[in-house]
């Protein structure tokens, strides 16, 4: 597709904040690579590159980064496209009756870094989205932009990062479960509070969630109660 059509298809998914970041690096990249086009100013309408789309993609902590080669996996280095193995499944969660989410007592870990981020969210969130199937458990919602690991109990250190410490939900409704205006209880039942007269959400009023095929998976009972108190009815 053309450069600008790929703008137009994935916009800041190309990994540019903005479209002439974009196409400055593409213009970059020409420049330092092309013979034939390098020098010369492309024709966004009509200059053609490749698309490659990653789905589901996690980011992790930089400290939990993994080399292939400790899994004896060599790439060669003119393999430029893409490399991939599915020897090792970072997200397959090992979990049975013996290791369930007891809630967190500890007090809450506190990081200094420019952006406020908890330690381990990027694997939770892996962990949540391949429970759930990339599906919001309340709308079925799978557009990745919009799905995030809600944690039940609040996040206080690493720990809260258990499986049965998190659903996934779509963002809007992952604020209003925040916001004490959508409550999950014991039984899966979703609530919606009275304050919020729109049918788009009303519609999920006492509907059950949809649970991970494996019940050790299931959202703690405990933790989903914790949110009682705090439901404006």
């Amino acid at each position: 597709m053309t450069a600008n059509e790929a703008w137009k298809e994935f916009g800041q998914r190309n990994g540019c904040v903005d479209k002439a970041q974009f196409i400055d690096r593409i213009q970059t990249y020409i420049d330092k690579n092309s013979e034939s086009f390098g020098g010369k100013s492309i024709d966004i309408n009509t200059y053609e590159i490749g698309c490659i789309v990653l789905v589901n993609c996690q980011y992790w902590d930089e400290e939990k980064y993994l080399r292939p080669e400790d899994f004896q996996i060599d790439f060669a280095t003119q393999v430029v496209k893409y490399k991939y193995f599915d020897q090792y499944d970072p997200f397959e969660i090992q979990i049975d009756s013996s290791n369930n989410f007891d809630l967190v007592n500890e007090p809450r870990e506190v990081y200094k870094r420019e952006v406020n981020q908890r330690k381990g969210q990027s694997e939770f969130k892996g962990k949540i989205l391949k429970a759930y199937k990339n599906k919001c458990c309340i709308t079925g919602e799978t557009c990745p932009e919009l799905l995030e690991a809600a944690h039940l109990q609040s996040y206080l250190t690493e720990s809260s990062n258990h499986i049965q410490n998190g659903i996934l939900l779509r963002v809007d409704l992952h604020r209003l479960y925040d916001s004490g205006l959508l409550f999950i209880d014991s039984s899966f039942i979703v609530h919606i509070s009275s304050l919020i007269q729109s049918t788009t959400y009303q519609q999920y009023n006492e509907q059950r969630i949809t649970l991970p095929d494996n019940p050790n998976f299931y959202p703690s009972k405990e933790s989903l109660e914790l949110k009682r108190p705090n439901f404006r009815q």
